[in-house]
């Protein structure tokens, strides 16, 4: 009797570490190659197309130029992304150069309050761009140009583009997350900021950019949405982030006040650091990430997908779907205070 007790405690010791293995997060850093490893390069999009993961730079590595100059983004070949994971090289070597074309063409009712690209999605050989603007303005963008896979280029078509008005003026805040959602056969751009009391907004768009975007609403989530990339059967995950400094943009407005409470309930991740320190949130050194989802855009709340990802440092700005979990990406805003990091969270 007492054998089959203390097997049957064992077992559930057994079962209960391994709930708490299976809900940790696995990350794993992947070094870019040095030639685009830098702080400079601003990563602030990516997108995995036909076997390339597609990264973007805010400013195509020349950002005293904007839209007036060379414009660069990169792609890798996704194959040798899974020998890094896998642990058969220790490092991505190789990369590919491709080329944006007619930017300046573009007219001055979008370039000249232009802050950046924020985020990159391809569709059948057609790649989407966002662009943020001063966040004084009403409006930001979204391109659309063909890429041509052996000239290393993607074309902008100037003439047509999309218009996506904010729904409010948030420090910073743009769309910063486009995706395509393959069922219903349409592009999605979340604002980044959904801290409003009855949700968010976002935009669903045609790709031929002739019809014009229809307005959606986005659950409720603190912090900041910085992408979002969606599976064959629109299931939506996104990069959950906070970055330090943004307590009074995001969490003290017109819109949120005096939410440590509520952020404990809700971010569990959160709830020991907040009971420690009430303003631990407030802090310059707080920063934050996680992964999050919806079943389709018409779901009514987000669920985390995996706990908090190495934060601090990390301005977690890009995120493409691989394997059993997602790509990742930072945005170091040529800072030394920041870094470039790639990596894979499985989940």
């Amino acid at each position: 009797m007492y054998k089959k007790y203390l097997s049957f405690i064992l077992s559930l010791v057994t079962l209960f570490f391994s709930g708490i293995v299976h809900s940790q997060t696995a990350f794993k850093n992947i070094p870019l190659p040095p030639n685009i490893s830098s702080v400079n390069e601003e990563f602030s999009g990516m997108t995995l197309h036909a076997g390339r993961v597609y990264l973007e730079p805010q400013y195509g590595s020349h950002k005293e130029t904007k839209l007036d100059g060379d414009f660069f983004i990169y792609s890798l070949l996704a194959d040798s992304v899974g020998r890094v994971i896998d642990g058969k090289d220790t490092a991505l070597t190789a990369y590919r150069t491709v080329r944006v074309k007619n930017l300046d063409k573009l007219p001055d009712s979008v370039k000249t309050y232009y802050e950046g690209f924020e985020a990159i999605t391809i569709v059948n050989n057609v790649a989407y761009l966002s662009i943020e603007t001063n966040d004084t303005y009403d409006y930001c963008f979204l391109l659309r140009g063909i890429l041509d896979t052996l000239q290393n280029t993607i074309t902008i078509d100037a003439q047509h583009f999309a218009t996506l008005k904010r729904p409010l003026h948030i420090n910073n805040a743009g769309f910063e997350s486009v995706t395509w959602l393959p069922k219903e056969k349409k592009l999605l751009a979340y604002y980044e900021y959904n801290g409003m009391p009855d949700g968010g907004k976002g935009y669903l768009i045609d790709t031929s950019f002739q019809r014009a975007p229809q307005a959606i609403k986005v659950p409720f989530l603190y912090f900041r949405i910085t992408d979002i990339t969606a599976t064959q059967k629109d299931k939506i995950y996104g990069i959950n982030y906070l970055w330090n400094g943004d307590y009074d943009a995001y969490l003290n407005n017109d819109q949120l006040k005096n939410q440590e409470e509520n952020i404990k309930t809700t971010i569990p991740d959160l709830k020991d650091n907040i009971t420690q320190n009430p303003d631990y949130l407030k802090k310059k050194s707080t920063s934050y990430g996680r992964i999050v989802v919806l079943k389709n855009r018409k779901d009514k709340h987000w669920k985390q997908v995996t706990s908090a990802f190495p934060a601090p440092k990390n301005n977690w700005e890009g995120i493409a779907l691989y394997r059993d979990g997602a790509l990742i990406i930072t945005d170091a805003n040529r800072s030394n205070k920041q870094l470039t990091t790639f990596g894979y969270a499985k989940f």
